[in-house]
């Protein structure tokens, strides 16, 4: 069909025209458009129009290529009712015709209009799984898939095969290293959670792997993540406390914060030491009263990283405050926090930390702001000996006053909580001019 100044509607032989009154003439068609009277009946296999221009229907004969045309073009066929105008697709065809002439439409579809080359379309082809592939890629996937419960109790298997007597001597111990260290990384994720961490323990975990890695293992490495492994399987999980409580862990990372100088093996162990002590009364108290503050202290003065010594201030300040907010009759009641801080030098200790640290902390504004609020929780106990710490106050205020110039808004928010701090210690409060001329007395 053609698409001219009038719309052309093509109507198939097979299709016939009814219309107009009983006895009208018949139209006679032509070679040429003629124009269709008023109740001519219209016979069957005629190229019909309607003139745009005029509004009037016209009519005449086929001729050889068109009839071929529209025989073979089964999508273009509609019905023409010539009483009412309607039009109804044609459902009565042979479908396998339609599908023949529709793939016949799509080859004929110039391939650069698609966007691909017909060698990126076989590549495409290649690469896209069939869906028996995907079902059987999911099946693989299910028989491989296990749950915590199966990963930590093969984990345990492996690691005790890997340290009984009987083991392959043709590993080497670099190896057997490697691969412990590998176990104990995936059992650190696995026993954060809490089921997960009581599964570990009912297993033996924390007696057969744990405990030997803590108390006896002298490869450093593997301690400090057998350490790790016990921050995590003790942190927000009571029952997994009471059962390190029960195996006396407290006095066996006491004894690490005194007598190791690693950065790595103090860092790890104040973090178990907090998951074990953290709202569980009973072990603070009875490990913080024997040697657990002196532990705690003793890391303040030795040559480690800085942040090792912000989490040490960070736990006590944390002890201090679960005491606070507890009833005087709570298991608290026996937590005797000021005279033990203050009988192991704590107040001292963390006056010399903050005092010879000026230049470090001043680019670090995230530690001098736990050092900040450790000393907010701790100024009630430490009252009388930092309020006359000259260097103390020196350097607060030379942090403060650098920090409230900068352009970071953290550092702003840091220098803040140090006024404040500094007008709970030294009186400052009323005069804010104070807070710029603290020189060292």
């Amino acid at each position: 069909m053609n698409l001219i100044p009038s719309l052309t509607l093509l109507l198939l032989a097979e299709f016939a025209f009814a219309g107009g009154k009983i006895g009208n003439k018949i139209f006679e068609a032509t070679n040429t458009w003629q124009e269709i009277k008023e109740g001519q009946q219209i016979p069957a296999g005629l190229h019909v129009r309607i003139n745009l221009q005029t509004g009037k229907k016209e009519a005449k004969l086929l001729d050889h290529n068109e009839k071929e045309k529209n025989e073979n073009d089964a999508l273009s066929e509609v019905a023409h009712d010539a009483s009412d105008g309607t039009k109804h697709k044609v459902t009565d065809k042979p479908k396998l015709k339609i599908r023949r002439t529709f793939s016949e439409v799509i080859k004929s579809i110039p391939r650069d209009s698609l966007g691909f080359s017909l060698e990126k379309l076989r590549k495409i082809k290649r690469d896209i799984k069939t869906y028996n592939k995907l079902k059987q890629s999911f099946k693989d996937f299910q028989k491989n898939f296990q749950t915590d419960a199966e990963l930590i109790t093969k984990l345990i298997y492996q690691y005790k095969n890997l340290t009984n007597d009987e083991q392959d001597l043709s590993i080497s111990l670099q190896t057997k290293v490697t691969t412990q260290l590998g176990i104990l990384e995936d059992l650190e994720y696995l026993v954060h959670q809490i089921d997960n961490a009581l599964l570990f323990i009912d297993n033996g975990g924390l007696e057969q792997i744990i405990l030997p890695l803590v108390v006896n293992e002298t490869n450093i490495n593997l301690r400090v993540k057998g350490v790790r492994v016990l921050g995590a399987l003790t942190l927000n999980n009571p029952k997994a406390q009471i059962k390190a409580f029960e195996k006396n862990v407290g006095a066996y990372l006491s004894q690490i914060l005194f007598s190791s100088t690693n950065t790595d093996e103090l860092s790890a162990t104040v973090y178990a030491f907090g998951g074990l002590l953290r709202r569980f009364p009973m072990a603070s108290q009875r490990i913080l009263s024997t040697s657990g503050i002196k532990a705690l202290v003793a890391v303040l003065s030795k040559q480690c990283d800085l942040k090792v010594k912000a989490k040490v201030v960070t736990l006590i300040s944390d002890i201090i405050v679960e005491k606070k907010l507890e009833d005087a009759d709570s298991q608290y009641a026996e937590l005797n926090l000021p005279e033990w801080l203050q009988a192991n030098g704590f107040c001292d200790a963390v006056d010399s930390v903050i005092s010879t640290n000026l230049q470090e902390l001043l680019h670090q504004p995230d530690l001098m702001e736990y050092f900040v609020v450790g000393l907010e929780n701790a100024a009630v106990i430490c009252m009388l000996v930092w309020s006359k710490s000259a260097k103390l106050r020196h350097t607060l205020l030379t942090i403060r006053n650098l920090y409230i110039y900068e352009k970071e808004e953290y550092r702003k928010e840091v220098a803040d909580q140090i006024g404040k701090l500094v007008g709970v210690l030294y009186n400052f409060e009323g005069h804010e001019e104070l807070l710029y001329t603290a020189p060292i007395q």
